[in-house]
């Protein structure tokens, strides 16, 4: 396969500055957008071609977009687009900005690109825009979605980004990834490294959410967009996700790494609702940082999915989780994250 020229979004966050990583490791010419004030330093060392830009800022996206189409030319060499960029936030008061970056973004990003003749385009997803599992059930790219009135912002924007992207497959050759809950070495603090440093200080939660997640390694979730951008099929989407873990599972496994106590329980999913309508009313008065409400309705959801269609199809292979978890852990102890404060 000849070199690809890459425009891809959101390349200072987790996930996207490894799928900006991986195609630069392999030779592709990495162009990436970002806002002016973004902190680059997380792609330190790889050869990447900044472009000044945001989402919601549609100049700079036909600015950049054509940009890459006059590259295209030069190289006589088709240009792709990884759109990776969105607000991750459970916070009520970013239900605003969530529209405006994850809807009206990818709206106007997919309009630059569409205009300056992109020839694929990877839209980065969420699993939460599948659904959620109800009794026993396992889903899959096909499981109808069912979470349209949870109150959840992220779901709701994300959801609309995704319809978007997919409608815009009939004129696009554009395919759809759906990573679970990335885990793996961190640059920056998240709400991830600071809930196993919790555990390893044994101070973690007394009590577990009811719910379930799926989970894989952020190497393999780049591995996975990579993947898709060379051997995806137009308008189709791709589950990226390894295994799922009980919530009580997955602290345990972390206390069990520190030898501290996992959770005594798992809070009944009859009491769940009580807790989160006792946030609502706290976070009105007090936001709530680390465990706003709406993130509290997603920790008591069952999702279990299925990513049989990406192994098959793409030949996506993931590490297994407790393999992923462990180098986090180090990852986190190596750059000092876990330790008390003075």
């Amino acid at each position: 396969m000849s070199p690809r020229l890459v425009l891809i979004t959101g390349a200072t966050g987790f996930l996207c500055s490894n799928v900006a990583r991986q195609l630069a490791t392999r030779g592709d010419e990495v162009h990436a957008l970002a806002r002016p004030n973004a902190d680059k330093r997380v792609l330190d060392g790889v050869s990447v071609q900044w472009h000044a830009g945001d989402l919601t800022d549609r100049a700079s996206l036909e600015r950049t977009c054509w940009k890459l189409a006059e590259r295209s030319f030069a190289l006589r060499r088709p240009w792709d687009l990884v759109h990776g960029a969105a607000l991750i936030s459970y916070k009520s008061a970013h239900r605003a900005a969530a529209v405006a970056i994850n809807v009206e973004g990818t709206r106007a990003v997919l309009q630059a690109a569409r205009q300056s003749g992109v020839a694929r385009v990877v839209h980065v997803s969420s699993v939460v825009t599948v659904g959620a599992c109800r009794r026993d059930e396992v889903m899959n790219e096909a499981t109808e979605f069912n979470l349209q009135d949870c109150g959840v912002d992220y779901v709701t924007t994300k959801r609309a980004a995704e319809e978007i992207a997919l409608a815009a497959a009939k004129d696009l050759d554009l395919v759809v990834v759906n990573p679970g809950a990335i885990f793996g070495p961190v640059e920056r603090r998240s709400n991830t490294a600071r809930f196993i440093r919790q555990v390893a200080l044994g101070k973690g939660p007394l009590a577990a959410p009811p719910g379930t997640i799926s989970v894989l390694g952020v190497d393999d979730a780049a591995a996975g967009t990579v993947l898709a951008l060379d051997r995806g099929r137009r308008g189709e989407r791709y589950l990226l996700v390894e295994s799922w873990i009980p919530s009580r599972a997955l602290f345990d496994a972390v206390a069990r790494e520190f030898g501290t106590r996992g959770p005594l329980l798992t809070i009944p999913r009859w009491a769940w609702p009580l807790i989160v309508l006792a946030a609502r009313v706290w976070d009105r008065f007090f936001p709530l940082d680390l465990a706003p409400p709406q993130g509290l309705v997603m920790l008591a959801r069952e999702l279990r999915f299925d990513a049989a269609k990406a192994r098959s199809e793409l030949g996506w292979s993931p590490k297994p989780f407790a393999e992923v978890l462990k180098s986090t852990i180090q990852s986190l102890e190596a750059r000092g994250q876990l330790r008390a404060d003075p």
